[in-house]
């Protein structure tokens, strides 16, 4: 296989990096709606406009034989909510989760990837239910998107987690690897704070069967934290960051087929 000159590589990244991670009026690729919820009424989060239109942007990397598939998660949904940010006007988890893995899913598709997501507008899905239709599909990798809260309103930063799966050891050395891939790219593109690779008896990483991380992207609890997250500059450079990982750690891995 035949690698792009370093000095392409770089000059396209920078390029992506100023244009997409820097940039909050990129047009990017949402959901119908997206919602901040104020006292009860649900007003549109006008950052996240459904009229905006995709992009493309193909980052350059040493190219796969075939297609890798990858499941993609966002967490919560329909009537439940995930977690919210503090004050009068409160962000919901479930719809940045949605936004966020929307952006995700456009950039692997952009890099040549299949994908598959467990939801792509605001229904509720059982986490059985999403571990096992991750399952039947038989994916390369499942990944869930969620952001984070705290009692302590001084949480911060990005971590990931996955399962310590006693009967298949391999997977859990897997998982784990994702896991450090993704987090160190996401860290990298977003200057976010490292709480590092965990460890998590969580219902979709325990129930999955392929290589499985849940990214917490930051604290919806921390106020200063919250102001970048609603961002869809910072939703890129995250999204841009799983990519990235991902691709590290299949040809880490020395994957080149679709399963």
């Amino acid at each position: 296989m035949n690698f792009i000159p370093n000095i392409f590589l770089t000059i396209a990244l920078l390029i992506f990096s100023a244009t997409a991670c820097g940039s909050p009026t990129m047009p990017v690729d949402m959901p119908p709606k997206t919602y901040v919820r104020k006292s009860n009424s649900a007003v549109p989060l006008s950052p996240l406009s459904s009229q905006t239109t995709p992009t493309t942007v193909v980052v350059p990397f040493k190219k796969l034989s075939n297609t890798p598939t990858i499941v993609l998660d966002a967490g919560h949904g329909g009537d439940d909510y995930g977690t919210h940010s503090l004050g009068a006007s409160k962000y919901h988890e479930k719809y940045l989760n949605l936004s966020t893995t929307l952006l995700i899913k456009n950039l692997l598709q952009q890099n040549g990837y299949k994908v598959i997501m467990t939801r792509t507008d605001d229904t509720f899905i059982s986490l059985d239910e999403r571990a096992l239709f991750a399952n039947q599909k038989k994916p390369t990798l499942f990944v869930s998107v969620h952001y984070n809260s705290a009692p302590s309103t001084a949480a911060e930063g990005i971590e990931i987690f996955y399962y310590q799966d006693n009967v298949d050891k391999g997977r859990t050395k897997k998982s784990k690897a994702l896991a450090q891939a993704v987090l160190n790219k996401i860290i990298q593109r977003t200057e976010a704070k490292s709480r590092g690779v965990k460890q998590g008896n969580l219902a979709v990483l325990r129930g999955t069967e392929m290589p499985a991380i849940l990214i917490e992207g930051g604290f919806m609890t921390n106020t200063a934290e919250m102001e970048k997250i609603k961002k869809i500059s910072y939703q890129k450079c995250l999204a841009l960051g799983v990519l990235q990982g991902i691709q590290d750690y299949l040809l880490a891995q020395g994957i080149d087929n679709a399963k």
